[in-house]
């Protein structure tokens, strides 16, 4: 999705006419610093009659957004009518300017500084209850050079990524198809993370996956998190393993005990930047 723009008249969430029912979109772009939200619509006579305006103030006062709403209107043929009525809503909900059902312009000032104060005297935001719901979008996002606790992890070794979310090449794979998944945010144990930031890590998990064993034609996977550690942990970042399986590729499934030492055989060579930099770049053409 795109996020909102940077316009002289504030921060512009883009969407249209239908996006209108669904508050989670408005709800996503004032989370990514939208000031005003607009929806060009085409609604129907009894549609308009029964929503048009109800959806638009119930969109700005959700989101303390001013919104603007242009309308097409008239007869187009004897089954179909446009309702027209564009309208902007001030972040309060008020309907500040609106148009008749002909063909019409009507104007409205856009007071930012009346956003900012309505958000500062009514902080709904920060008053959102995360540990019972969250908002999860599938945002993928440009890749950057990002640190695996203490360890740089530069872009070339990194094949997606999103806002809270980053898959990566392994340094000393236990097998060909083995890469991990970790948040941006640097934090050991997995239940330091967000609801959010957890929700976003298992969604990405399953879509590296998909596209493992695609790649590999294989039909298994192992997904593991080492957490802590006594659990075989040795970078002090949450990040999850996938690795492609094969029939017999690790004996009496000794796997576990191979990932708690694969960075620490001394006959498990390090790979190149250069390779792994070339796997990457195969992954992320899949993805």
């Amino acid at each position: 999705m795109t996020p909102p723009v940077d316009t002289p008249i504030g921060r512009l969430g883009l969407s249209i006419c239908y996006d209108v029912r669904f508050a989670e979109l408005s709800l996503w772009n004032r989370k990514k610093g939208a000031q005003i939200l607009s929806f060009p619509s085409a609604f129907t006579l009894n549609t308009g009659l029964a929503h048009w305006e109800t959806l638009l103030r119930a969109r700005a006062i959700e989101t303390q957004c001013y919104v603007v709403a242009a309308a097409q209107t008239g007869a187009h043929n004897p089954k179909r009518q446009s309702y027209g009525h564009a309208m902007v809503v001030d972040p309060w909900g008020a309907v500040v300017a609106q148009c008749s059902e002909r063909v019409d312009m009507c104007f409205a000032e856009i007071d930012l500084s009346y956003v900012a104060s309505l958000r500062e005297m009514q902080p709904v935001f920060t008053h959102r209850r995360a540990d019972l719901y969250t908002l999860h979008v599938n945002e993928k996002t440009d890749s950057e050079d990002l640190k695996f606790a203490t360890f740089p992890i530069p872009a070339a070794h990194i094949f997606y990524s999103t806002t809270h979310t980053f898959a990566f090449v392994n340094l000393k794979p236990v097998t060909d198809g083995h890469v991990l998944i970790s948040p941006k945010r640097v934090t050991q144990h997995l239940t330091d993370l967000s609801d959010e930031e957890t929700a976003d890590l298992f969604i990405v998990a399953k879509k590296v996956q998909k596209m493992l064993e695609t790649h590999h034609n294989v039909q298994a996977s192992t997904i593991c998190v080492q957490d802590g550690k006594e659990a075989g942990q040795t970078v002090p970042h949450v990040h999850i393993h996938i690795l492609a399986r094969r029939t017999g590729d690790f004996g009496d499934n000794e796997i576990y005990q191979k990932l708690a030492s694969h960075d620490k055989e001394p006959e498990r060579k390090p790979r190149s930047s250069e390779q792994m930099a070339e796997e990457a770049e195969i992954y992320r053409k899949l993805m």
